[in-house]
Order: C-alpha cells, then structure tokens, then sequence
C-alpha cells in the first residue's frame, strides 16, 4: 500500500515530517539498545538504560506527538475510498499494542516514577518494585512494534535514509 499516494494533498506535509521523526527517532531507540547490550561499563549502562527507557516511553505513551498519535493522523488524512484498506492495518497495530500494554504502562511507570520525578511514593520502596520494573525484553518487544510500523508507514526498510 503506497500511503504517499493516498494521504490527503492538504495532510501530505505533516505526514511526511512526522513520519521522518519518528523514523529517526525509532532508529536512535534500536542503536541506544544495540550499545547497550555492548558496553560493559556499569555507569554508561545505566545511563543508555535510562535513555532507552525515555525514548521509547517517548514513543508510546506521551502527552505529546506519539505512534498512536501518527495512526491517528493518517486515519484522518485517508480519503473515504481507502479507509477499509488502511483502517484494517492500523487496527491491527492497535491490537498489538494493546497487547504490549502492561510492558507500556511499566516503561511510563519506570520514567515518570524513577528516572525523571523520582517520586518518594514509588522509587524508594522495594514492595513497589515491579510496578517500575522494565527489562530489556520489555523494550526490545516495544521498538520491534514501532520498527514494523516505521516500515509499513515509510514504505522502506529502516536502514535507508
């Protein structure tokens, strides 16, 4: 399906620089992840575990411009005739992230709670731990998510520009 094609002229523009954003931005999340698995040292670890975190919840689960959001646009930017088409594949991203849900709501957990507010209500207190746990499986599952539709979006693999 060539989208490019079938947005509206008048949503061609934002289409193509929000999809460029969140291509990037999906990108930087797989090469954050990759050094991550490569690099020993504890502290660099933890930061690029930090980042990753960040980015990602970024993605998903934001009070700004997120993937769901972007479905959201491209679902008012298709023309009547292509909606059945097009309507299916979105939907079925949304089923996928709902099925992503709880590692979602961790990852939101594990930024909101422990990276950026340190909130004394949740970050000191081991009982509460696994409401902020995130592991890498988590992550890796959330940019394979967004990899898929970056590509189905963008109508090429993630490694060309």
């Amino acid at each position: 399906m060539d989208l490019f094609s079938i947005i509206k002229p008048e949503k061609l523009e934002g289409y193509l620089v929000r999809n460029r954003v969140l291509r990037d931005e999906t990108k930087l999340l797989r090469v954050e992840i990759e050094l991550f698995k490569s690099e020993s040292d504890s502290v660099i670890r933890s930061s690029l575990f930090e980042s990753v975190v960040i980015r990602a919840s970024k993605l998903v689960r934001n009070s700004g411009f997120t993937m769901k959001s972007f479905r959201e646009y491209i679902r008012q930017g298709c023309p009547k005739k292509f909606r059945r088409e097009l309507y299916s594949v979105l939907d079925d991203f949304e089923k996928e992230e709902a099925l992503l849900a709880n590692r979602i709501v961790r990852l939101k957990n594990r930024r909101d709670r422990v990276i950026v507010h340190m909130d004394p209500r949740f970050a000191f207190h081991p009982e509460r731990e696994a409401e902020n746990r995130v592991e890498l499986e988590d992550v890796e599952a959330i940019c394979s998510h967004l990899e898929k539709q970056v590509v189905f979006f963008s109508g090429k693999p993630l490694d060309d520009r």
